[in-house]
């Protein structure tokens, strides 16, 4: 089975892409909604998050991600804190996901990952893609989501790898500044590369 990491800076377009790989039939493991589903009510990770860092939600709410973000954001142990509590329950279900689709004998799936060198989930990877847009879109896109500020913005950006470095870092790097179309069009153009 070959696994395709997929990663890109915050409002690259990378959901865009997974929705395009699950059109083509191919199985993806979202990292970020793990997460969410994990800081949602009844998430396995809300009990230890409630203890630790306070009144930011409660068992059957879910994590308050923006009281958790305001914390994690301006405090580096915090945010070590979170990882530490989060990514091992991120692995253990991507694990789990890997397990399943090997059972069902998939050829290629994707895995989902924003912080996938960050994390150095890479080396699960036998190849990368990286979806990138010029700087000025991301920070355009970015900045039309709900609650997002240029503060918010520029901390989240502090704490990921800068696009540049994750497209060097990359086999495939995937503009997404052209239009859906156009990148999906390259997109399948790679994948028959592949085969």
């Amino acid at each position: 089975m070959k696994i395709i990491g997929l990663t890109g800076s915050i409002a690259s377009g990378k959901s865009s892409v997974s929705q395009m790989f699950r059109h083509l039939g191919i199985p993806v493991h979202d990292a970020d909604k793990t997460v969410h589903e994990l800081m949602g009510a009844y998430g396995l990770a809300v009990p230890e998050l409630l203890s630790i860092f306070g009144n930011i939600g409660s068992i059957d709410q879910g994590i308050n991600r923006k009281k958790l973000g305001e914390i994690v954001f301006s405090d580096e142990s915090a945010k070590y804190e979170l990882e530490s509590i989060i990514h091992p329950l991120v692995w253990r279900d991507r694990n789990k996901f890997l397990e399943q689709m090997r059972h069902n004998r998939k050829k290629v799936i994707i895995v989902d990952i924003p912080l996938l060198f960050e994390t150095g989930s890479n080396v699960i990877c036998n190849k990368v893609i990286c979806v990138w847009a010029p700087i000025f879109l991301l920070r355009q896109r970015a900045l039309k989501r709900a609650g997002m500020t240029s503060d918010k913005l520029n901390a989240i950006l502090h704490h990921q790898l800068p696009q540049y470095e994750k497209m060097r870092l990359a086999d495939f790097c995937l503009p997404s500044g052209l239009g859906k179309a156009y990148s999906f069009k390259l997109l399948k153009r790679w994948l028959i590369t592949q085969r």
